[in-house]
């Protein structure tokens, strides 16, 4: 199951935002000049917006070729016409047509294992450069990520018969403004005026917060963002009466969301918290008989699950509403059992 970060955007400033998400520059591009941002994941949040707003980011590396009448530069807007997904160890050849006529480039995977591991390598094939050029039809090149809201990652003009070899970084910048989509942007705009977050440092669980402040200012915090009231951690002491489960002190497992089902009629609010039970089923099978597990800073109560299963049937007991509670349980989410 491909690995994806969370990305929880809050803004805190007095007028609407327009969050973008961009992916750092591996080491061997770093500093060049030809290489550009290229961004179409965009979210905009009023000031103060409830809810859970994010970015989701799945490892899942793409890599793309275009060309068109617009050379690359800064400001262009770039939409690749042909994008395959890229693993790692791999070499991929774009097959730059020669013009006229005007026609897009052909993308095909050469080598699984062209590359180092750690690595993905772009070539390109021998084209005629000068007079594709002097026709006014220039061609492009990306490296990225694909997600559910679009793209992010890096644009350039490549050379005839050039070899780039990457090495991805998990590394993204979160900024505000007016970038627009798969319009390419400099770097040092980007970088100076955006919060950044690394893999691992910054997340927990796969998750962290950005936060815009009143002050133009950000900050990031590693994890999912406190409710209100707020979400106990996985270690703290999350009961004030008998009924509410304590998270244990011993053991604990990280495991990751395969399928949930909620029982019929599960959810009942009145006057007292809201109560909500199902079954919920995890890719690893449990390696004690746990009693509680924390999903999204909500700790849910264990009440049946077996060492060497991996199927829970667990209950929820608190303030948050149906959607919001249900809304945690998507396939591929990660939670720590205790």
């Amino acid at each position: 199951m491909t690995t994806q970060y969370t990305i929880y955007l809050v803004n805190n400033s007095a007028q609407t935002q327009q969050f973008w998400c961009f992916l750092a520059t591996p080491d061997e591009l770093a500093g060049d000049p030809g290489v550009f941002a290229n961004s179409s994941m965009s979210l905009a949040l009023s000031s103060g917006q409830p809810g859970t707003n994010t970015f989701t980011i799945p490892v899942q590396y793409v890599v793309s070729a275009g060309a068109s009448n617009q050379a690359v530069g800064f400001g262009v807007e770039i939409d690749s016409s042909i994008t395959s997904n890229a693993e790692l160890g791999q070499l991929w050849e774009a097959d730059y047509a020669n013009a006229p006529p005007d026609m897009g480039p052909g993308l095909k995977l050469l080598d699984s294992a062209g590359a180092p591991a750690t690595a993905i390598a772009l070539q390109s094939n021998k084209f005629d450069e000068v007079t594709n050029e002097a026709n006014h039809w220039f061609s492009n090149m990306s490296f990225g990520i694909e997600t559910e809201r679009g793209f992010i990652g890096m644009t350039w003009s490549p050379s005839p018969q050039q070899t780039r070899t990457l090495t991805p970084l998990l590394k993204f910048y979160v900024a505000v403004g007016s970038y627009g989509s798969n319009t390419l942007a400099r770097w040092t705009d980007i970088s100076n005026k955006s919060a950044m977050l690394q893999v691992p440092d910054s997340f927990q669980l796969d998750e962290a917060t950005v936060t815009y402040g009143a002050d133009g200012g950000w900050s990031v915090t590693p994890g999912a963002p406190p409710a209100s009231p707020p979400r106990r951690s996985v270690h703290d002491d999350v009961a004030r009466d008998s009924a509410t489960p304590r998270v244990s002190q011993g053991p604990s497992q990280e495991d990751t969301v395969a399928a949930i089902q909620w029982n019929t009629s599960s959810a009942v609010a009145e006057t007292g918290p809201l109560t909500m039970s199902g079954t919920l089923t995890v890719k690893v099978a449990l390696a004690a008989s746990f009693t509680a597990f924390v999903l999204g800073g909500i700790v849910f109560k264990i009440s049946r699950a077996a060492a060497g299963g991996t199927t829970v049937e667990f209950s929820y007991s608190g303030r948050d509403s149906v959607d919001a509670v249900k809304s945690l349980f998507t396939v591929g989410a990660k939670l720590l059992f205790s």
